[in-house]
Parts: structure tokens; sequence; C-alpha cells
């Protein structure tokens, strides 16, 4: 894998509890290789017109940009905001140890049920 083909994906979660059930889903679908959870985020937003301040879980999510329509998608799907955030951020570099490592993790395995 080229580090182009990596992408790195914010989504915020209304707490750790969320982001946690989000992350196991995400995981077992073979959509991304890796969740990194920041349990403790403060977001202040416009939102239907006001400001407002919510404490949030950040989900920092490694994943390839084959696997992105369908990880977005299971995120829609599974969370709890009306609009949750969900931005794909492009890899400009890494280790190629590792960059092989997220191809191998979300790629269906043999037996398995493919999500995408």
């Amino acid at each position: 894998m080229t580090a182009a083909e990596a992408v790195v994906v914010l989504v915020t979660t209304v707490g750790q509890e969320e982001a946690e059930t989000l992350s196991h889903i995400l995981l077992g679908d073979r959509l991304c290789a890796c969740v990194t959870i920041l349990p403790q985020a403060t977001s202040i937003f416009r939102w239907q017109g006001n400001i407002d301040v919510a404490r949030e879980s950040l989900l920092v999510i490694k994943t390839t940009r084959e696997a992105l329509p369908a990880l977005s998608a299971a995120i829609r799907r599974h969370h709890s905001y009306q609009v949750p955030e969900i931005l794909a951020l492009p890899v400009i570099g890494g280790s190629a140890e590792y960059l092989d490592w997220l191809t191998a993790e979300t790629k269906p395995q043999p037996g398995e049920a493919a999500e995408r």
C-alpha cells in the first residue's frame, strides 16, 4: 500500500460508550485497522443558528480509501447524531510496515462476510 491509499477519519461521538461501540462495529466489519479514542474533547460549534458547546469523544480512525464509502455508511447507520462528523484526511506518508498492516486488516478474510 502507498500512503496515498490510506486515510485518517475523524468522528466525534456523544461520549466514550458510543465511541467504543462504534469502534467495535467498524473493526468487526474490517472497515478500519485501528481506532484511537480521545475521550474528553470539547467541541464548540454552530448548530441550528446557535453556538453550542458539547463534551464529546473523538475517534481517530485509520483506514483505506477503498473502505471509506462503507465506513462512512456504517458510521451514519450506527451514530446517534443527526449529522455525524465524518472527515477523511489524506495520509501523505508513513512507515511501510504500518501501511501494509493497515491494508491487511481492512481486507475481508476467507469465510468473513464483506460489509462492502
